[in-house]
């Protein structure tokens, strides 16, 4: 019995660990994390049910040997209790990933974005959109200056690292369908000439933002 379980819960974390990596990814490569988005996880899903399914039908037939009633609901329980939390932590581990990601990219690029801040605020009229260094970046000229590093997506959604000095892009908190309108007010709605739905803090004046 021990060792179901314990070969039940390696599997299943590992299985819960796809939307992590697939969010690491995605902060590092939209159009990566995109293919993996729609590939990889309809694949861990399907995975995922029929190994939940088998390995209740294993627990349902480990039941009948084991001898106590809690051993027994113990056995047949796992399976789809660890199906259900897999589930249940997609979602937020895609989210914890992407974050992750998006933390790891900004502290291996900060020497570069901090140059970049720096001339985008020297700088009368600065580019929209400009490559320098190997780093993509869009200006906000505000003022203040705001600059959205490695701006990615599909259409007009998309995310980037943002430099914000106000902090006032954490006003965006998503839109309200009863109202029709963002719950942020334009002066933050607006920015980069997007709508900006929600943003993350990383460290000091760096956001991880999304757009619509």
């Amino acid at each position: 019995m021990a060792n179901y379980l314990r070969r039940l819960g390696t599997r299943f974390a590992l299985l819960a660990a796809i939307p992590a990596i697939v969010g690491f990814v995605s902060s590092w490569s939209a159009g990566l994390g995109f293919l993996l988005f729609i590939l990889a996880i309809p694949a861990a899903v399907l995975i995922l049910l029929t190994y939940g399914l088998v390995s209740f039908v294993r627990g349902i037939q480990l039941g009948r040997q084991v001898e106590t009633p809690r051993e027994k609901t113990l056995v047949i329980a796992a399976a789809p209790v660890g199906l259900a939390c897999t589930l249940a932590l997609a979602w937020p581990l895609l989210g914890a990933g992407s974050f992750g990601g998006s933390l790891s990219r900004l502290l291996v690029n900060q020497r570069k974005y901090e140059a970049i801040i720096r001339k985008a605020q020297s700088h009368p009229r600065p580019d929209w959109f400009a490559k320098d260094e190997g780093v993509t970046y869009s200006v906000d000229v505000g003022p203040p200056v705001r600059v959205a590093f490695n701006p990615a997506g599909m259409l007009d959604n998309w995310s980037g690292i943002i430099y914000d000095p106000t902090g006032d892009v954490m006003l965006a908190k998503g839109f309200d369908p009863k109202s029709g309108q963002f719950l942020a007010p334009d002066r933050i709605t607006k920015l980069f000439n997007g709508d900006l739905v929600g943003c993350r803090r990383l460290w000091g004046s760096y956001y991880d933002c999304s757009f619509t």
